[in-house]
């Protein structure tokens, strides 16, 4: 994917999610200034991610990790270590994490974006990443391997029920476009 291109699926995704509109603008901007050096963790300050949120077939699941750093339930995702085709991050990403060799099914186009802060961690100085989500699903019966440097667990739950495991915003938005997408 061509950078340019990804500026069209951004724009795309805030035609259709206005309430994102101002982090889709300011992830497009970011581009805009740094184009291939936005990719790079090595721009200290912020830079873009890719992550991959997985439901089961059935849409009635979804498949987290919880990670080592941050102490949080999430979706796959990391870094784009120069690579402009996001999507391809994600998915990535998604392998590496979770031990799964089969390949997700993508739905869609980009499903969420995100500003966030990391904390400062072995020398890394805080900085924000500009993360880019798809969502993807498996057959719930794969089986996974996780990790282990920085995943303690992985774990299929419920979208009806997630609450009990999760509190952050993002996480449970993206839960109830699961929860309207699915008719749950």
């Amino acid at each position: 994917m061509l950078i340019d291109q990804l500026i069209i699926s951004l724009q795309e995704y805030w035609i259709i999610n206005r309430d994102n509109q101002s982090k889709s603008d300011e992830i497009i901007d970011w581009i805009e200034t740094y184009w291939e050096l936005a990719f790079k963790k090595e721009n200290i300050k912020w830079h873009v991610t890719g992550s991959l949120l997985i439901m089961n077939e059935e849409k009635t699941k979804v498949l987290l990790m919880f990670h080592k750093k941050l102490q949080l339930w999430l979706q796959f995702g990391g870094h784009a270590d120069g690579e402009i085709d996001i999507e391809n991050v994600a998915i990535r990403e998604f392998h590496e994490e979770s031990g799964i060799e089969t390949e997700p099914m993508i739905i869609g186009w980009i499903f969420n974006v995100d500003i966030h802060d990391i904390p400062e961690n072995r020398g890394t100085p805080t900085h924000k990443h500009f993360d880019i989500l798809y969502l993807g699903s498996i057959p719930e019966n794969t089986p996974f391997i996780r990790q282990e440097s920085e995943v303690d667990e992985i774990r299929w739950f419920d979208v009806l029920w997630i609450e009990k495991y999760i509190g952050e915003k993002r996480m449970l938005d993206m839960m109830n476009q699961i929860k309207i997408m699915s008719h749950v």
